[in-house]
């Protein structure tokens, strides 16, 4: 049941950024340490680290444990993808096409393209197909080291396919790794509420967050031009307050609308996208504890400015960075994509970037105490990788550098 991951060349703990709450990251904040070892102990999802530190420092109770060799090989903390849109059907690649052809986000959304053209699949597909396209998806999220996913609703927009798709993640949290879910009704509204978006975010708000409450462990809303307003907002995540669940928000995507306000207004755990936003909105996230959860490839893919991240970091802020996987805007799985954009893109610096993958994320879901860092208590969660620079992780493009071994929730779930 326990064990000694022994002769790491190099063991990335982020015990530093832990200390400073994922703010202000420096190198020395990644907490390496050379020839180390980990202790594992516990079973299942209750496995914890038990031991981070130097192989000769090994405490004598732990020596008698098994030993497995790392074989010089780094150890770095599972990656926290805090930000998925997982759970869907469909495609629309026409959609790309239209985009290359000069169309725009909001334009093909107002042909009935956009998320309304992803809901009409999800809907007409069985919950065992969407189960099926939905695990493959995580397993090449557990394949790159990222042992950590939310996953949003938001492709149902009525109560039974939204019940539908949260039931397809509630299954999901029975296989590997930690599966979080999000309920997103507030994504957009559907053809059935046409002009009647006030009648909807009530009927999201008092009649089906009540009942769907078991299935969730967060609240969204897509508050920006052409999808909700504050006012929406307002309604939902009162909603939200009173049963007890904690929020996110899709803020100040497509224009500067309030989103981020309204994110620290509601003391939400996290204030996401954040392209538009201005010297006001930096000043006011740097100031508060909601984490600033920015997006590269979403920007990427619509070949929009990037999100401000070296003003967020400057003045102070938490920024977590995820891959906002979805079939419209980003439709990708690649972390390492994620940082290579972050780097080159955003300015950010590569400790701000892994700590922005790990931590960070794991404090934009509220699970900063046990996720994202290899210290004593956390759970254990990590991946080995050849090499001995956490730079080379995004340092070859195209291919990624694949994890060795992905460990989670007590088990080996990839690799050798």
């Amino acid at each position: 049941m326990s064990f000694v991951l022994d002769k790491i060349g190099t063991l990335v703990t982020l015990s530093g950024a832990v200390e400073k709450k994922g703010r202000n990251i420096r190198s020395p904040d990644l907490g390496i340490i050379h020839d180390a070892c980990l202790v594992i102990g516990g079973v299942g999802r209750k496995s914890k680290i038990l031991f981070s530190g130097l192989r000769a420092d090994l405490p004598a109770k732990f020596k008698k444990l098994k030993k497995i060799s790392a074989g010089g090989k780094m150890v770095l903390p599972g990656f926290v993808d805090s930000h998925t849109h997982l759970v869907f059907a469909g495609d629309r690649s026409r959609e790309f096409e239209m985009r290359l052809a000069g169309k725009t986000y909001q334009e093909i959304a107002a042909q009935g393209g956009g998320i309304i053209n992803s809901v009409r699949a999800t809907r007409e597909i069985s919950a065992a197909e969407l189960y099926k396209l939905s695990h493959q998806r995580v397993q090449n999220f557990l394949k790159q080291g990222v042992t950590t996913i939310e996953i949003k609703t938001g492709y149902g927009l009525t109560f039974e396919s939204e019940k539908k798709c949260l039931e397809v993640i509630k299954k999901l949290k029975n296989t590997q790794g930690t599966i979080v879910s999000t309920f997103l009704a507030a994504h957009a509204v559907p053809e059935e509420f046409k002009n009647r978006k006030e009648e909807y975010i009530r009927e999201i708000s008092i009649i089906w967050l009540p009942k769907l409450q078991k299935f969730c462990d967060y609240v969204d809303i897509f508050l920006d031009e052409g999808y909700f307003d504050q006012h929406d907002a307002d309604i939902l995540l009162k909603v939200a307050q009173e049963l007890k669940v904690p929020t996110k928000i899709h803020a100040d995507e497509l224009a500067l609308t309030g989103g981020t306000q309204t994110a620290i207004d509601f003391e939400s755990l996290s204030a996401d996208h954040l392209l538009k936003i201005t010297d006001k909105e930096i000043a006011m996230l740097s100031e508060s504890e909601v984490t600033a959860t920015l997006l590269p490839t979403t920007a990427f893919f619509l070949k929009t400015d990037y999100a401000p991240a070296r003003k967020l970091l400057d003045r102070g802020a938490r920024v977590a960075l995820a891959t906002d996987f979805n079939p419209g805007t980003s439709p990708t799985q690649d972390i390492t994509l994620v940082g290579i954009l972050s780097a080159l893109e955003m300015d950010m610096r590569i400790e701000e970037v892994i700590v922005g993958l790990t931590l960070n994320g794991a404090y934009a879901l509220g699970l900063e105490k046990k996720k994202g860092a290899l210290i004593e208590g956390f759970d254990s969660d990590f991946f080995l990788v050849e090499g001995e620079n956490p730079a080379k992780l995004f340092y070859e493009f195209g291919s990624g550098r694949a994890p060795v071994k992905v460990h989670s929730s007590g088990e080996w779930i990839s690799g050798d």
